[in-house]
Parts: C-alpha cells; sequence; structure tokens
C-alpha cells in the first residue's frame, strides 16, 4: 500500500476496517473474495509486460491476487511497516528473507541447529549459488564473532 495518509486520523480499529481494500467496480462495502486463478490482458503486449514485471496488474493467484494484496495492506496496517510480502508457507518466507538479501560471493553465518529444511537451504542450495554458509554452536559468541569474515552479509538463528 503505497499513499498511508489517510490513515493519520483515525484509530486503529477504524484502519484495519476500513483501510488496505481494493475495491472493484462495484463498489462493495467490504472485501470481495477473488476466486479466479488468472487475469484477462487486453493485448499480447500487456502480457507480455505485465509477465516481465513491466507493467503493474495481476498475473496468476500463485503469485498474487487482490485478495492477498488486501490481507498485506491490512497487516501493513497492523504493524506500521511499508509493505508486507505474503508467502505460501513459513519455509518460502525463510528462502525470501535469505535469498533476497545475499548475492554470490556473500557469506552467511548460522546457528547449526535449526529446522532441518532451513540447514537444506544453507548447507545444499545456497553453494550452488557460490554463497558460503559457517554453521557455529547457537550459544557460543565467540564463535559467532570468529566465524565474521568480510564479505559476511547475514546472520541465521
Amino acid at each position: 500500500m503505497k499513499d498511508k495518509s489517510f490513515l493519520s486520523n483515525r484509530s486503529i480499529e477504524s484502519n484495519l476496517i476500513h483501510g488496505g481494500i481494493l475495491r472493484s467496480q462495484f463498489n462493495e462495502t467490504s472485501e470481495a473474495i477473488f476466486l479466479t486463478s488468472g487475469y484477462v490482458y487486453n493485448s499480447p503486449e500487456e502480457a507480455e509486460a505485465r509477465f516481465k514485471g513491466e507493467s503493474e496488474g495481476y498475473i496468476y493467484s500463485r503469485y498474487s491476487n487482490p485478495n492477498i494484496t488486501m490481507l498485506e495492506n491490512k497487516l501493513s496496517i497492523m504493524e506500521g511497516s511499508e509493505a508486507v510480502r505474503l508467502t505460501s508457507s513459513g519455509m518460502a518466507a525463510v528462502f525470501a528473507s535469505l535469498f533476497t538479501n545475499v548475492q554470490s560471493g556473500d557469506h552467511i553465518v548460522a546457528a547449526d541447529a535449526l529446522f532441518g529444511s532451513s540447514l537444506y537451504i544453507l548447507k545444499d542450495l545456497f553453494p550452488k549459488y557460490n554463497i558460503e554458509v559457517t554453521l557455529v554452536r547457537a550459544t557460543d559468541m565467540d564463535a559467532w564473532e570468529s566465524a565474521i569474515k568480510e564479505n559476511t552479509k547475514l546472520f541465521f538463528f
């Protein structure tokens, strides 16, 4: 939700009821439920621009849809955050949080006692992208400090 100026003069309760709603051309009073998985494009060029991320709009409900956008807007209002991004699972959120903050050649220091899927991402997946990971005992502060390198970009515990 880009413009939140309308929220400033309302209580949190009013903001949660009225804020973040995407109204359709029918001007419904509450959030509509969108049961579609696909969307219409006015031309092949419009479809191409949306899929390339060059044009705003929905492309497929797996990626996003008006209901997801409205929930993200409501959560953003609740948290007072600039933006919120929902994912389909906790591991999708973990992966996105980690992967979007590092690039090839970076280093991560992480606790060695993590959920198995998190360890898989760190130990098996990231090395394929030339992202180095050092695992340390979570309670050993000296190990955390010793593991820091010039290219360390992220700590995960």
